[in-house]
Formats: structure tokens, C-alpha cells, sequence
């Protein structure tokens, strides 16, 4: 019923997490796991493989040699084409999904259809979570983040509680979190792999597409939160957008999107966002 695609690389350990908590997934539901490996160079997910192989539908397709390992969309792209289900659920590797997670995403999704799902990220620690458990999941305390411009709580989640409202709702989702169906991802093109090569809005731009083409329904689902794993390394620069060609890119193709953002990015009460002339 459920195809998880998971583009990959290195970062094992939080990796084990996000399959573990795949294994804890309640009500029998059929699903199946596909990682794609944007070629790791310091861990071998080949040895995860085989601790999850018996306890997981999971297949371990491995890229081709790449120009860059920050290539999202070819990942993702070559999930849908090998998934058997219907309903795609996109993640990150980093993250952990509730024990409950695919049996409220069932009842999200009965009866009502085309949409694009997306819910809160919850930031936690990795290392309070060591060795992973429900209950340590459950009582982590939540930290600010780099990915979520050093906020505790998902910047997004006010937006979120309205989204069908918001004048451009696209905005809000984030390839760590999104579910929607096979055959609409495949109705606009799936995504675009000219964002690979730079971080970010690929995720942006495939949920606008998903909106304004294929006319899914944008839709937030509190029951479908999913955990962000923090772990004590560098982060890619955020907030200098002027060295982000995705940034450009995103902002030619969404009409109103960069003054849209601007504003977004000052409630965050953040200095040194840079975004670039108007």
C-alpha cells in the first residue's frame, strides 16, 4: 500500500533509527522501503542492509558515480519508478516516524484523493535517543535546529495549521515528510533534477506542481508528525541565499514566492538572512 523512498548518504547511525522505527510500525500494513544511495564514501549501508533485509520489505539501489551527492530529485526519482504502491511517502534519512504513523496515515488517506500530505518535524537529539526505543523517543527533549533556522519548533507549524488557506501553500512542505499517490507524482514529471547539485526547494517546487497541475489538495496532518534527528556537525550554509542557485531557480518559477518568503523569513526574527536584490 505505502512505497517509502529515502534518498541516502553515509550517516548510518541515524539511519538504523529510521528503519527501526519502520519496524515498530503498527496494524500490519503492507509497505515496502527503498533507499537510494547518492553514493556514500565513509559508511557502508550495505552491512544495514542485511541487518534489515528479514525484518523489512527493503531494497538498497546504489547511484551511479555523481557530479555531487546532493541529488534529491534523481534519488527520488528513481524510487517512484521502482515503487509497487500506490501512495509514496518521501523521507529523509535522518528521520523517525511514531509507532502509529502508518495506521493514521491509512485513515488520512480513505476516500479522499488527490492530495499531498505534510506534518510537523519534531527536533530531537540523536544521541538522548541512543539506543533507540518508543519510550526514549517519546519523553526526547525537543532542541533548536540549523535546518530549522535554529527554531525549536518547525517554523512552518503555524502556516501548517491553516495550509488550504495559505496564498501559496507549496512553501510549507519539505521532502522529509511528504506522502502523496504514485500516479499524480508521475502525472507532472515527478521532480525536477535540475535542483540537484545544491541543497533545497526541489521539494518546493515538486509540491507546487503537485498543486497547480495535478490539482492535489494540500494537507496538513497533525497525527503524521515525524522526528528530526540533530546530530553535532557542520550545516550547509542557509542563510546566504545568493549562494544558493536553487534559491534563483525557485523564485523565477513561483510567481510572488521570493516576496512570499522574505516575509516568512523576517517573522523568524532572524539577522543575516540574505536573500538577494528585489
Amino acid at each position: 500500500m505505502f512505497s517509502f523512498i529515502i534518498p541516502c548518504h553515509n550517516r548510518i547511525e541515524a539511519l538504523r533509527n529510521t528503519l527501526k522505527s519502520l519496524c515498530w510500525q503498527q496494524g500490519n500494513i503492507p509497505f515496502e522501503t527503498l533507499l537510494i544511495d547518492n553514493n556514500s564514501d565513509k559508511d557502508n549501508l550495505d552491512d544495514l542492509y542485511q541487518d534489515y533485509r528479514d525484518s523489512l520489505n527493503l531494497y538498497l539501489v546504489k547511484q551511479p558515480r555523481l557530479d555531487s551527492h546532493v541529488s534529491m530529485s534523481r534519488a527520488r526519482n528513481i524510487g517512484i519508478g521502482l515503487s509497487r504502491y500506490n501512495w509514496l511517502v518521501f523521507l529523509d534519512s535522518d528521520i523517525i516516524l511514531p509507532g502509529h504513523y502508518l495506521q493514521s496515515l491509512s485513515a488520512v488517506i480513505k476516500d479522499r484523493q488527490p492530495m499531498i500530505i505534510t506534518a510537523e518535524r519534531l527536533f530531537i537529539r540523536r544521541a538522548d535517543i541512543e539506543p533507540l526505543s518508543e519510550d526514549k523517543l517519546e519523553r526526547a527533549e525537543q532542541v533548536a535546529s540549523t535546518s530549522n533556522y535554529d527554531q525549536i519548533k518547525d517554523r512552518r507549524f503555524p502556516y501548517l495549521r491553516k495550509l488550504s488557506a495559505q496564498k501559496q501553500p507549496w512553501a510549507f512542505f519539505h521532502g522529509c515528510n511528504i506522502v502523496c499517490r504514485k500516479q499524480d507524482a508521475q502525472r507532472i514529471g515527478c521532480f525536477d533534477e535540475a535542483y540537484d547539485g545544491n541543497w533545497g526547494y526541489e521539494d518546493i517546487d515538486f509540491a507546487h506542481r503537485m498543486i497547480t497541475v495535478a490539482h492535489c489538495v494540500p494537507l496538513y496532518e497533525a497525527r503524521l508528525y515525524c522526528y528530526h534527528q540533530e546530530e553535532e556537525e557542520k550545516s550547509i550554509e542557509r542563510f546566504d541565499k545568493t549562494t544558493n542557485p536553487n534559491w534563483d531557480r525557485i523564485c523565477t518559477r513561483i510567481d510572488g514566492y521570493k516576496a512570499f518568503k522574505t516575509q516568512h523569513y523576517r517573522s523568524l526574527n532572524r539577522e543575516g538572512i540574505v536573500l538577494g536584490d528585489d
